[in-house]
């Protein structure tokens, strides 16, 4: 199976991810043992995967609590409760019949939000109303208020220096590119935040101004259009049509700005990202209440 993962150098260059992104999509595949699967997909651990996913669990919460039955996932899709707020989507879950176990990774203390826990436990108590949530977050260390749990879950708060040693336990004699990945990691780890920072510089308002020409395209013929951008994650991708839907709405646009899930909308994917992950940001014209 390995011999389909993208070398870790050759992944950095097509993409050009920022550091978070890169460190995510590296451990997925080490957890995969496999390639990079499509956003909010329901994955088996590789067996490597499931004795990590169960040391983690066990340093976070003192016991590991799931069984080879877990599934994992990549980007867990937890959309809008109402159409207006974003939605958000925790890098990690490992889902077992009775209990959503979320994982979140920081790899820049800039990129921790003080609502950003809470609103994981809040949305995911809404679609996962029978699960018991508990949530591991790994950062730097920084500064500020302690984060607590809630809703009954349980929250363990972790940093790399902890994570680390995990990673190298479980894959770090292994040869060819899964030690090549761990390698990668360790090494992206330990660059400065300045370099990485530079990967992200615009990427925001490029989107966004490329979705800006296609909802003026829309509006003058009603077809319905798709971005091909490659969002580094699904919160980007909400992020984009919230700024989107308000600015043209401000500038009375009769197009609006509306995700396609290729597991629950129908159809096909429009663009080549699209069919790679799963996700597109698309226009259509809106009328009397409806998407056309």
């Amino acid at each position: 199976m390995t011999g389909s993962i993208e070398d870790p150098w050759a992944l950095l260059r097509r993409l050009k991810l920022g550091r978070e992104e890169f460190c995510q999509r590296l451990l997925t595949m080490l957890v995969l043992e496999g390639p990079y699967p499509r956003w909010n997909t329901r994955s088996t651990p590789s067996e490597r995967g499931l004795r990590f996913l169960r040391r983690l669990d066990q340093l976070s919460f003192g016991i590991a609590e799931f069984d080879d039955a877990a599934v994992f996932v990549d980007e867990l899709d937890l959309p809008s409760r109402d159409g207006v707020e974003p939605g958000c989507a925790p890098d990690y879950a490992v889902v077992t019949a009775s209990r959503l176990w979320i994982v979140e990774l920081k790899t820049e203390a800039a990129s921790h939000r003080a609502d950003q826990v809470p609103s994981y436990f809040a949305y995911a108590a809404h679609h996962h109303p029978d699960a018991r949530i508990d949530l591991t977050y790994i950062s730097p260390p920084f500064r500020g208020p302690a984060l607590e749990a809630a809703n009954g879950g349980r929250f363990a708060h972790l940093t790399w220096p902890d994570l680390m040693p995990l990673v190298v336990e479980v894959w770090g004699r292994q040869p060819g590119v899964l030690g090549r990945i761990v390698e990668a990691l360790s090494q992206t780890l330990e660059e400065s935040d300045e370099k990485w920072q530079a990967w992200r510089t615009g990427r925001l308002d490029e989107p966004a101004a490329a979705a800006r020409a296609l909802a003026r395209r829309t509006s003058a013929d009603g077809r319905q259009r798709a971005l091909d951008h490659r969002f580094d994650s699904i919160e980007e991708l909400e992020q984009v049509r919230v700024q989107l839907r308000d600015e043209l709405i401000r500038d009375g646009s009769d197009s609006r700005p509306w995700v396609w899930r290729a597991a629950t909308s129908g159809g096909e994917a429009l663009t080549a990202t699209g069919a790679e992950t799963g996700y597109e940001l698309r226009l259509s014209r809106y009328t009397e209440g409806r998407l056309d």
